[in-house]
């Protein structure tokens, strides 16, 4: 899709297009998305100064989100080979700041090292080295330092999904936020709106620990997205 094709599609968003231009450009291939309800009490205490927990009717969210990353670039720069494709698990929740929904990042992980050398230097995102492998039915990932560990395998159906507003707010969302020592930045993001579709994911082994919350159990809602390119812009401090 042509990024002016990309710009146009935003009828779905809930905030305006940043004026500012573009800076990176990937396209998400295979997005899962996994969702478990936490009590809010438990995600508040991991939120940094800045940012309000945000809730849907009264219920916290905390989501695993795996996905292929191809054909990443800066504006007006090519691909370029090995560097441009990586896998990444992000787990994430949902949270305002002054009245904007986005996402924070609870852990964001790739599978090359190289990968974690420059998002840490050019998207200022912390990004750490798992071992992801993929394969044509199964995902497995680990991540010996963090004791994270997450196998299942999976069907896809390719029946699209008639979204609710639950399914709307958890995937639409045009921002995450970041923080560095007492500084807080927001990350603009936009992309088209999803394409869902119903997934079959039996679950063999997750293991996530944030302070007080595991995510060991199988997660109450799915859903998974072929494809979607995704435009980003470069982080703006507000706070």
């Amino acid at each position: 899709m042509a990024i002016s094709e990309i710009l146009e599609q935003a009828s779905h968003r809930y905030l305006p297009l940043p004026e500012r231009k573009w800076k990176y450009f990937q396209q998400w291939d295979d997005t899962f998305f996994l969702h478990w309800s936490v009590k809010p009490e438990l995600i508040s205490e991991l939120l940094p100064t800045g940012l309000v927990l945000d809730t849907f009717q009264d219920k916290a969210w905390i989501s695993l989100v795996a996905f292929d990353v191809d054909k990443m670039r800066m504006h007006y720069i090519p691909p370029i080979p090995y560097i441009s494709n990586f896998k990444e698990i992000n787990v994430r929740t949902y949270v305002l700041n002054n009245g904007i929904k986005g996402i924070y990042m609870l852990s964001i992980e790739t599978n090359k090292i190289i990968e974690v050398l420059l998002t840490r230097t050019f998207l200022e995102l912390p990004y750490r080295k798992s071992y992801i492998k993929k394969s044509i039915n199964t995902l497995f990932s680990s991540n010996s330092v963090k004791n994270y560990k997450l196998l299942f395998s999976y069907k896809k159906i390719g029946i699209p999904i008639i979204k609710t507003p639950l399914d709307y707010w958890l995937t639409e969302r045009h921002c995450l936020y970041n923080a560095t020592g007492n500084k807080l930045f927001r990350h603009d993001i936009h992309h088209k709106e999803w394409n869902l579709e119903e997934i079959d994911i039996p679950i063999t082994e997750i293991n996530y620990n944030f302070n007080s919350i595991s995510l060991n159990k199988h997660p109450e809602m799915l859903h998974y997205c072929q494809s979607i390119d995704v435009l980003l812009w470069s982080r703006e401090r507000i706070l």
